[in-house]
């Protein structure tokens, strides 16, 4: 893998990180093991790229799984029910 190529890679897994990182903070108990197995495989891609030249047919399908985990964890984050008292509505 070119040194851009990787450069960028390691870039996104980076941003990938850092926004799987801000999630955990609102993740449901039900849902925080795919976070954390997000972040893992976040982990090892970057531990990857890091050491040696990764090959880009396996790098992609790995971003993949991860797009897909993050998916998995905003829809939950969208749907997940809120506790404590409703905002913005008319008081009764």
């Amino acid at each position: 893998m070119a040194n851009d190529s990787r450069s960028k890679c390691l870039e996104r897994l980076r941003e990938m990180d850092a926004a799987l990182a801000r999630m955990e903070l609102e993740l449901p108990d039900d849902i925080r093991s795919v976070g954390a197995d997000a972040r893992r495989h976040v982990a090892v891609w970057l531990d990857r790229l890091s050491d040696v030249a990764a090959d880009p047919a396996q790098l992609s399908e790995g971003l993949r799984e991860i797009s897909g985990l993050m998916d998995a964890l905003t829809v939950r984050l969208l749907f997940a029910p809120r506790n404590g008292p409703r905002r913005g509505g008319l008081a009764s």
